[in-house]
């Protein structure tokens, strides 16, 4: 059973199947599609096979001819070559091109189908546009490759009548050729070629000027772009050397200053300068190795004197005119490193303003010399684009020359190499894979139209069909009983008293609405039955019908008057529909209290404002799909407004599915079922003609117990 019946919140179960099992659509199962739709799959097979085989057996022999045109590459002959001629392959293929496209011209084919010969090739009361557009059509002209040869060829039944047409073609092509010349006049050729001597002139001339300017402004070649200009290498060098000698200048300066001004900063940077200076002095280094030595005598002689002796005394003033010595020269060092710091650095930056006054005054020379060039630099520039201008304007003016001697020396080079001759045999025939092949066309094509009209069904047959439309799986599958022997359906029905039961047992469900998804499907039989043999597991139930469940709960004619502005009803009349109302509801919950389990029948869900207020009151809601007759859409539809409603509990069954339309996983659940109940003593059929008793609703809820 699917436990979407346990479900007790407004949140309808959904199928634990997999994400792309769902998406994948209806799968093409061929042999289920062939099932339901064996006519039509038979049908149009036996109709597409009998198309085949009648198109197969009517094909008459098919003949093909061709004809060769040989084009010699051609070989322009220019004023500068010595050899005598010269060869383009890529303007011969683009004139190879212009000739296959020439051939299919229609006054080409018109000369052609204008002659005596071709008559036999023409439709009897056919025009000659639509002669022309038939030939261009059946017509095939390309060139065989690696070769100068173009083929014309032509197919079809009358082998003498396609000879004689690609014959005329070809003639009315070559007869074109000759007569339609594509080169240009004599005139024109000399225009072209004073054209080309001007630009040559001119570029000559240039070229003398450009070299004397190269000469002028010392520059080899002042085309090359890789070339730089030689001012602008000199100055950039004296830029590069001026602002490198300003930042040494700038440098030698400032350490000047720091230590010939006056003041305690600049005092301060001379002794610290001085004292790294005189650090490093070899005379100062011995004075203080030398003290060093006479003061560790007299402080080994002090140590075992006391400070009242003599002696310790006079090694006492010897220490201290020691210091006074040793002072006094550290400071005559300093002081002669400290002159000669400032002379160094002066000296420092009297040279680098020295260097910096040349560069500036050679970088000023430089760039006048520089200035008065630019004129013979931008003239050089000028020189150069204008030699590209006439030099490209030269290249095209020789292209075109030549050109127009390729194309007025090949009229005479293209004739007919081998003409086209009635063919002896006919190509091979497809008649054989056409009959061979019918066959299996039809077959293909009636299983794609079994499976397109199955696509296209609306309606559920089986419970995958269900599942997919509602996205769980419905709680009972329950066949047809015309096609199963009533023990049969027997045991199916146990599947879905199974499906109440633990609804019951697990859920606590004792309310059940059963309805129809769609219009017109009769459900009383399938739920007597069910009570019928729920009753046999010691169930008390009971069977009413939704609609009079609700029938109290419309406003009487005295509320419906005052609804409608009539003025003199009562007030205690106006609330009278409230109490009935509530009454019912309570009458409703007696009505469950008094028995086990409590069906509601109610018209299909889609249509019945009764069923809605119903399934709102129940503990499950079971949507009954009839096989064959219920559509995905109106499962989908009535899921939707379950969901809406917010019902506690949904489940699904199908009903009548019929043996024709079901899977084989089914067929093969009722053949077993029908083998073991074979096997089995005969027991109480179920009697789904029976109706089942219902209780009428009064007012009175005392009344309602099984009898």
């Amino acid at each position: 059973m699917n436990a979407a019946i346990l479900k007790q919140s407004p949140e309808i179960p959904r199928d634990q199947s997999s994400d792309s099992e769902r998406s994948g659509g209806f799968s093409l199962d061929l042999k289920r599609s062939f099932k339901m739709h064996k006519t039509l799959a038979i049908s149009v097979a036996v109709g597409i096979s009998v198309v085949l085989l009648a198109y197969g057996l009517s094909r008459r022999p098919y003949y093909e001819t061709h004809a060769l045109i040989y084009v010699q590459p051609v070989k322009a002959k220019l004023t500068t070559d010595n050899t005598g001629a010269t060869y383009d392959p890529a303007r011969y293929d683009t004139y190879i091109n212009q000739q296959l496209q020439t051939i299919t011209r229609t006054d080409i084919l018109a000369e052609a189908l204008s002659k005596p010969a071709t008559v036999k090739w023409r439709f009897p009361q056919e025009t000659d546009d639509a002669a022309i557009d038939r030939l261009r059509t059946n017509l095939k002209v390309e060139r065989d490759q690696g070769s100068y040869q173009l083929s014309i060829t032509l197919a079809g039944s009358d082998p003498e009548a396609i000879a004689d047409v690609v014959n005329a073609v070809s003639e009315a092509y070559i007869h074109g050729e000759r007569s339609d010349e594509l080169a240009q006049s004599d005139q024109q050729l000399q225009i072209l070629k004073t054209e080309r001597d001007r630009l040559r002139n001119n570029l000559s001339s240039d070229r003398q000027e450009q070299a004397a300017l190269s000469a002028a402004l010392g520059v080899a070649d002042t085309t090359n772009p890789e070339v730089t200009n030689p001012f602008d290498v000199t100055l950039t060098d004296l830029r590069a050397q001026l602002a490198a000698a300003t930042a040494q200048h700038a440098i030698a300066a400032a350490q000047f200053a720091s230590v010939s001004q006056t003041g305690s900063d600049s005092s301060a940077g001379l002794r610290a300068a001085a004292e790294d200076a005189s650090a490093n002095d070899p005379g100062l280094a011995a004075l203080k190795q030398t003290i060093s030595q006479r003061r560790s005598v007299l402080v080994s002689q002090m140590a075992g004197l006391t400070p009242k002796n003599p002696l310790y005394k006079q090694d006492q003033d010897e220490l201290t005119r020691l210091d006074q010595w040793l002072d006094a020269a550290a400071t005559e060092v300093r002081t002669k490193a400290a002159r000669q710091l400032q002379e160094k650095l002066r000296l420092d930056a009297n040279r680098t303003a020295t260097l910096q006054s040349r560069l500036e005054g050679e970088l000023a020379q430089k760039t006048a010399v520089a200035s008065g060039a630019t004129p013979k630099l931008q003239r050089a520039a000028d020189l150069v684009m204008d030699i590209t201008r006439l030099q490209t304007h030269f290249t095209e003016i020789d292209s075109a020359i030549n050109a127009i001697e390729l194309e007025k020396n090949t009229s005479g080079l293209v004739h007919i190499l081998l003409p086209a001759a009635p063919p002896s045999k006919p190509k091979a025939s497809k008649k054989i894979f056409i009959i061979g092949g019918a066959v299996p066309l039809g077959i293909l094509f009636g299983l794609m139209a079994a499976v397109l009209s199955m696509k296209m069904d609306p309606r559920v047959y089986i419970a995958e069909d269900v599942s997919r439309a509602l996205d769980f799986k419905p709680m009972a599958v329950l066949p047809h009983h015309r096609d199963v022997k009533s023990s049969v359906m027997d045991e199916f029905m146990l599947r879905l008293v199974a499906g109440v039961d633990q609804a019951h047992r697990t859920g606590g469900a004792r309310t059940f609405v059963f309805t129809a998804a769609s219009s017109g499907s009769s459900i009383s039989k399938m739920v007597a039955a069910l009570a019928r043999k729920i009753e046999r597991f010691g169930y008390t139930t009971l069977i009413v019908d939704a609609a009079e469940v609700m029938k109290h709960v419309a406003l009487p004619k005295d509320e419906m008057a005052y609804l409608m502005g009539d003025g003199q009803v009562s007030k205690s009349s106006r609330i009278a529909p409230a109490r009935r109302e509530n009454f019912n509801i309570g009458n409703f919950s007696r009505m469950r209290s008094n028995v086990d389990l409590l069906f509601i029948e109610g018209l299909p869900l889609l249509s019945s404002a009764e069923t809605e207020f119903a399934a709102r009151l129940s503990d499950i809601t079971i949507l009954v799909a009839e096989s064959e007759k219920t559509t995905r859409g109106e499962l989908t539809n009535a899921l939707e407004l379950l969901k809406r409603l917010g019902v506690p509990g949904v489940a699904a069954v199908l009903s009548k599915v019929k043996t024709v339309h079901a899977d084989d996983e089914f067929l093969s659940v009722i053949h077993d079922v029908e083998t073991r109940q074979s096997e089995m003593p005969e027991q109480e059929p179920i009697d789904f003609e029976a109706k089942a008793e219902r209780i009428p609703l009064r007012d009175d809820p005392e009344v309602y117990s099984r009898k």
